[in-house]
């Protein structure tokens, strides 16, 4: 990152916030189709849970249900005794806001596209919600604006709450040498990160292994077992208690920076999940993916600019 992007990134504080969205509450309703009579999966939901026969269909039409573990989207299917029916409540409810900007398209070329995703946008569909979605939203939007659903493909992801550079295929080929590429780490991957602590070292290599308990991911013990992991961390920049860090991840661990980071008493900024400060956003960006082209073998790299306001509204703590 340039001095220049750097001192714009760390410029004037002002007030700033993201724009207010209505959530739902998540809730997830679980159930066995009893012996008896068949029964439809409409009538079987609105009988069961508080929502009318018309909301149950917007459900299922949005992706929201599933039987024995896959998305049903015919409200008339007949149901057969024993079988599993999962409904989960959209994190924004049944409003399709999520489209493509157009904008936002980094790259794009006959085999591969980049994109910075915004913060709170899955990339992939959830178990609740089939639409407001990268993945989803892409093959809309190349679907309307070039007459025909393409292949498209992902090998990498990023949180909800992470912006920045998403990499997909385009092409059977390149998905191929794409998935190599990431299964072999020969992607580089580089995170901008601000922490709510003054790290003691300007650089450091954190290899600790990554386990999961209790439903959190966090680092393996002494003498726990625990998934390779290792990331590569550099101050930017220090500013009244906070921290810029460029981080390189080297594998592909879930939530392998958050953890990284809060385990050594730097939690990120806006990362409740792993005791950072409440802030309107995660303060954690996919700056930069670097690699060789799956088809045409030339080096290539993609940058994603840290989004407006990213560290300049940052909060000084008080001293």
């Amino acid at each position: 990152m340039s001095k220049d992007h750097r001192a714009a990134c760390l410029g004037p504080l002002h007030s700033w916030r993201n724009p207010k969205r209505e959530r739902l509450a998540k809730m997830r309703y679980l159930y066995q189709v009893p012996a008896g009579e068949p029964v439809v999966l409409d009538r079987f939901l609105e009988e069961r849970t508080p929502f009318g026969l018309e909301r149950v269909r917007r459900l299922v039409d949005f992706g929201s249900v599933y039987v024995d573990g896959r998305v049903e989207r015919d409200p008339s299917r007949v149901l057969r005794p024993g079988q599993k029916v999962t409904l989960t409540v959209p994190y924004y409810g049944t409003n399709r806001f999520y489209s493509i900007e157009p904008s936002r398209i980094l790259y794009r070329d006959p085999w591969i596209l980049a994109y910075d995703k915004e913060p709170g946008i899955p990339c992939q569909p959830t178990p609740h919600d089939a639409h407001n979605n990268l993945f989803a939203a892409l093959r809309d939007y190349l679907g309307r604006t070039e007459g025909d659903v393409p292949y498209l493909a992902l090998h990498h992801r990023l949180d909800r709450e992470t912006s920045g550079v998403m990499l997909l295929s385009l092409s059977e080929e390149a998905n191929r040498a794409l998935g190599a590429a990431f299964r072999e780490r020969r992607v580089e991957k580089r995170y901008l990160a601000v922490v709510c602590a003054d790290p003691p070292e300007d650089s450091w290599i954190d290899e600790r292994p990554i386990t999961r308990s209790e439903g959190r991911y966090r680092c393996a013990r002494d003498g726990e077992k625990g998934k390779e992991a290792s990331t590569e961390f550099r101050v930017l920049e220090r500013r009244g208690g906070l921290a810029l860090l460029e981080a390189r991840p080297k594998t592909g661990r879930t939530h392998q920076i958050r953890v990284h980071l809060a385990d050594r008493g730097l939690p990120i900024l806006g990362d409740v999940r792993y005791r950072g400060r409440p802030f309107s956003r995660l303060m954690l960006h996919a700056w930069s993916l670097s690699l060789v082209h799956p088809v045409t073998g030339k080096p290539l790299t993609v940058e994603a600019s840290p989004p407006d306001g990213f560290v300049s509204n940052a909060p000084v703590p008080a001293s």
